[in-house]
C-alpha cells in the first residue's frame, strides 16, 4: 500500500507501524517480514544512493505486542572531488555510510473510551554507524561498499508512541517514532549521528469495520521531513487493499511522493494468499522514479 498503513495496521507489525492499531485487530497474531528498497540511478550519475534492508519478527495478543526488527541503511554520497594531486587533477569519490540498528521494542496499549486508543512502545536500541570515502564512480557499487564497512555498536534507549481513533468504519492515527531521538557515534571520529523524530499521520475507510474489511482505502503523509542522500523527502501515501474468494486472497497498491523537494514518486503492488485457516503469506514490489526499486516477503498468523 505504498506506506499507507499507519491508520490499517490491526497485526503484530503494528509494534512498529502503529501501536495504538494492536487492540482493533486479531486476539493473537504472530508476523516475520524481510523486504529491501534500493534508490540509486540506473544510469551512470553525479548523485547519491540507498539502499535499506529489514527484518522483523513480531508477536501480539490483545494489549500486548513484542517485535524484533533489524534495519540497515547503506548511503553512498554524490561525486565530489576528493583531493588535488600534483598535476592538480582532482580525485573523484563519494563518501560512503552504513547504520545498523537492532530494536527489541514491547508495546503497551490502552483504550480511552470506545472510540480512542493510545499506545507506546519502549525499545532499547544497538546501532552501529559506519563512515569511510571511496573512489568507486557506480553508486551500486558505492553502495555495496558501504555494506561492508564493519565497526562497533553501542545501545541506547528509545520509544515510539501512537493514537488511533475509530468510528465505525474510519479510523485515523497518529504515530511518532524515535521520541527519545537516540544518537550514535561515527566510527571514532567523534561526529554522531542522530536518529530523528519521525511523525507520520494516516486515515483510512473500511467497509467491514469493526470486523473483516472487504475494501480498504488509506492515505498516510509524513509531518516531519526526513533526510535523503538526494534531497529531503516528507512523503504522502495513497493505497487500496481489496479481498476475495472468502478472505483467502487479497490485493493491494499505492502510490508515495515527496512534497517536498523532487516528487520522486513510486508505485507499489502486493499480494496475501491463505496457506491455511489464519495464516497467510505476503509478497510486494516497488518501482519509481530515481532508480526506486524494491520487494518485500512475509508471513503472518493470525487468530
Amino acid at each position: 500500500m505504498a506506506g499507507a498503513f499507519t491508520a490499517v495496521a490491526d497485526d503484530a507489525s503494528a509494534v512498529y507501524w502503529n501501536p495504538s492499531g494492536l487492540a482493533t485487530g486479531s486476539f493473537v497474531s504472530g508476523v516475520i517480514d524481510y523486504g529491501v528498497r534500493t534508490q540509486a540511478p540506473d544510469a551512470p550519475q553525479n548523485i547519491g544512493g540507498q539502499r535499506d534492508s529489514g527484518g522483523m519478527v513480531a508477536f501480539a495478543a490483545t494489549a500486548l505486542g513484542f517485535a524484533y526488527y533489524r534495519q540497515n541503511a547503506f548511503v553512498a554520497g554524490p561525486l565530489e572531488p576528493a583531493a588535488s594531486t600534483v598535476s592538480s587533477r582532482e580525485e573523484v569519490g563519494r563518501t560512503v555510510q552504513a547504520l545498523t540498528t537492532s530494536v527489541v521494542g514491547l508495546s503497551l496499549v490502552q483504550s480511552l473510551g470506545e472510540h480512542l486508543i493510545v499506545g507506546a512502545t519502549p525499545k532499547w536500541m544497538t546501532g552501529s554507524v559506519r563512515q569511510a570515502r571511496t573512489t568507486t564512480l557506480d553508486v551500486h557499487d558505492a553502495i555495496d561498499a558501504a555494506a561492508s564497512l564493519d565497526g562497533a555498536s553501542e545501545s541506547q534507549f528509545d520509544v515510539d508512541a501512537s493514537v488511533m481513533l475509530q468510528a465505525n468504519r474510519f479510523r485515523l492515527g497518529v504515530v511518532g517514532h524515535n521520541l527519545a531521538t537516540p544518537s550514535f557515534a561515527v566510527n571514532e571520529t567523534g561526529a554522531h549521528v542522530d536518529m530523528d523524530r519521525r511523525v507520520r499521520i494516516g486515515a483510512a475507510w473500511g467497509s467491514g469495520w469493526t470486523g473483516i474489511s472487504r475494501v480498504i482505502v488509506a492515505v498516510d503523509s509524513d509531518v516531519t521531513t526526513q533526510r535523503s542522500p538526494n534531497g529531503d523527502r516528507r512523503d504522502l501515501a495513497l493505497g487500496v487493499e481489496t479481498w476475495w474468494k472468502q478472505q483467502r486472497f487479497g490485493v493491494r497498491g499505492g502510490v508515495t511522493r515527496s512534497t517536498v523537494g523532487d516528487a520522486r514518486a513510486a508505485v507499489s503492488s502486493g499480494v496475501s494468499a491463505a496457506m491455511t485457516t489464519g495464516m497467510y503469506v505476503d509478497a510486494h514490489a516497488t518501482i519509481g522514479e530515481g532508480g526506486q526499486r524494491g520487494w518485500g516477503v512475509g508471513v503472518r498468523v493470525l487468530y
